[in-house]
């Protein structure tokens, strides 16, 4: 680190020492303007007994006098023994030419003192402008090699009033050199970064950082390096660490190193060995250097296969497989001996033990090769059929059915022997008594599953419903009425009176006086039959007479006597007039004699009910 080199100047008295025109060597180490109680007396006078600072030739060493851009420059260089460059070394800024007697001292310190940079046009950097206190606390923590990720206490420069001052870019390496106790405040807890630095401030500055480094002198340059013996891939890469801010270069090519670290990717085009000569540099002028040979031997792909398994009930399985060749970006793949264009591919299996091989060889005829065994047992069917009941009193039933299989799309199925097509339910009639219905499903390997059902078919009658009667009536016929329903019969057969009635649901019944039995029956095409019997008395009554024309009194010798009669169950009455049958008619013409004439009319119906009528009417004749 850039502190060993300090160090190692302190321990050989940094004999290059600050030359700045106009400055010479005093006889002694008392400057007549550096006194006894000067703040900075014992760092001036230790740093111009190592040769490092020169006071005048009037014995002065101008303390206050302050230090230019340029002039800290040479200060750095000579201070920490930084490479000058050569000769024809390009010139970097536009203000500092070869013939400018900085030149040298400005190109060695430039990444430590940067100069400026505009967006447009070349950079420039202001050699005779004054050196300020950032610009020297940046180039002091440059120089001993700290990194931005070396600060501890990121707010370290909120403890001085004028901390805002600090440039923005700057804050950080600042921040370091007040945390390592590089650059210190003043009394009044102020920074003043932008003040410009005296030859005094320079003399106090470099004095602390060689005593703090001094300890350090002692310490070797230390050179990690790892790299691989034997490389199948064409990029590999050669990492290591090293002391902080030395420079590390492989084959004399610079690398990029930081914090210590470096990581430097390789591309090889061919196979062999190589060396490589990995070199570390301090800018005191310590080097360490490390060889390696990296011997380079194409590999052939890397190959996985997945997707087998050791055992399937499955027909076919889909084999995938990635492939990598760091040499190769599109090796070739074979499947079984077929080329393959893609990631993945189907494989039918055949009963029994199945050999998959999958085989990937990359353009140099190099290859890896992987072999599977899969085990292929077909089974079959999956068949689910849904529950039925134990019994019914129905003669048909609706069975369904779901069949799968992992190897046919479409397998077959048979209820009782007999095809299914495209349907997963079917209408089974039974017979009375215990039914069986088997199921079988069948793929297109031959393989089969069965289920077996069993259902009692218990046959059920109709269920008739005959309307109600009364249960005495006086008229001769009584209309019966009924409903049927069955199961298993839309139209079960109806007796009435063991008279079948067609297409019917009700009947006239002629009743005879006296009790009448009314039987209706219901038989189903299963031969079930159910009867309902209905008892109804049937009591005649007697006809009703109505006399239209009977005068009580009558000065004629005749009359004519008229009547309606009605019978509910007779439309053809015998009518008697006097015991005298009247024949088709509703009336009768008869002599009177004079005083009372009685007259007896008489209705008699069918079933032998009669009704009379008296009729007594007066004759008076006339003198």
């Amino acid at each position: 680190m850039f502190k060993k080199w300090f160090a190692y100047a302190a321990s050989a008295l940094l004999a290059a020492a600050l030359v700045i025109p106009g400055f010479a060597a005093a006889d002694d180490n008392s400057f007549k303007d550096v006194g006894g109680t000067f703040w900075a007396k014992d760092e001036i006078n230790s740093l111009v007994q190592m040769g490092v600072l020169k006071g005048y030739q009037d014995n002065t060493f101008k303390p206050q006098a302050p230090v230019t851009r340029e002039e800290f420059a040479k200060i750095i260089t000579s201070a920490f023994f930084l490479d000058l460059p050569a000769s024809d070394a390009p010139q970097t800024f536009v203000d500092v030419g070869r013939s400018r007697w900085s030149f040298a001292a400005v190109e060695a310190a430039k990444d430590f003192l940067t100069g400026y940079y505009p967006p447009s046009g070349k950079a420039f950097f202001n050699p005779t402008g004054k050196a300020t206190r950032e610009d020297v606390a940046v180039a002091l923590v440059k120089t001993l090699g700290y990194q931005p990720d070396d600060l501890q206490d990121a707010d370290i420069l909120d403890r001085f009033y004028d901390s805002e001052d600090v440039s923005p870019n700057l804050e950080t390496y600042v921040a370091i050199a007040v945390e390592k106790k590089l650059l210190t405040g003043y009394n009044d807890y102020t920074l003043k970064p932008g003040n410009s630095v005296t030859r005094a401030e320079a003399a106090s500055l470099l004095y602390r950082v060689i005593k703090n480094s001094a300890a350090d002198s002692g310490n070797a340059l230390t050179l990690n390096v790892d790299a691989p013996e034997k490389i199948n891939t064409p990029t590999f890469y050669i990492t290591g660490d090293v002391n902080k801010g030395a420079e590390v270069y492989i084959n004399n090519e610079k690398v990029e190193v930081v914090q210590g670290a470096f990581r430097v990717g390789i591309r090889l085009e061919q196979e062999g060995t190589y060396t490589y000569t990995i070199s570390a540099r301090l800018a005191g002028g310590k080097t360490e250097s490390v060889t390696k040979k990296v011997t380079f031997e194409k590999g052939g792909p890397t190959l996985e296969v997945k997707g087998v398994p050791t055992s399937s009930d499955k027909q076919s399985i889909t084999v995938s497989w990635t492939v990598k060749d760091a040499n190769d970006s599109s090796p070739a793949v074979y499947l079984n001996g077929q080329r393959q264009y893609g990631s993945s591919a189907t494989v039918t299996l055949e009963e029994g033990d199945n050999v998959i091989t999958v085989r990937a060889e990359n353009a140099d005829g190099k290859s890896a090769e992987v072999t599977k065994h899969v085990a292929f047992t077909s089974g079959g069917p999956v068949l689910t059929v849904a529950d039925l009941p134990e019994t019914t009193d129905k003669e048909t039933i609706t069975v369904r059915w779901t069949v799968k299989d992992k190897n046919d799309t479409s397998p077959r199925v048979y209820v009782n022997d007999r095809e299914q097509y495209y349907s997963e339910s079917t209408t089974v009639t039974l017979k009375e008594g215990v039914n069986t219905i088997v199921f079988k499903a069948t793929n297109d390997l031959g393989k089969s599953t069965t289920v077996t059902k069993t259902i009692t078919f218990s046959v059920g009658t109709s269920t008739l419903t005959v309307g109600d009667l009364p249960a005495t009536t006086d008229k001769d016929s009584v209309n019966v009425t009924w409903s049927v329903k069955d199961t298993n019969d839309s139209s079960p057969r109806v007796y009435l009176n063991d008279k079948e009635q067609y297409y019917s649901t009700s009947a006239n019944v002629n009743l005879v006086p006296g009790p009448n039995t009314i039987t209706v029956r219901a038989v189903n095409k299963l031969g079930k039959e159910t009867t309902v019997t209905k008892t109804i008395a049937f009591e005649p009554s007697a006809p009703t007479v109505m006399l239209l024309h009977a005068p009580e009194t009558t000065a004629s010798d005749s009359i004519s006597i008229s009547w309606t009669a009605s019978d509910k169950n007779d439309t053809s009455l015998k009518m008697y007039v006097n015991d005298k049958e009247v024949y088709y008619s509703t009336s009768y013409t008869a002599s009177l004699q004079p005083g009372e004439n009685k007259f007896k009319i008489t209705a008699t119906n069918k079933y032998g009910k009669s009704t009379d009528v008296i009729y007594t009417v007066t004759y008076k004749p006339e003198a």
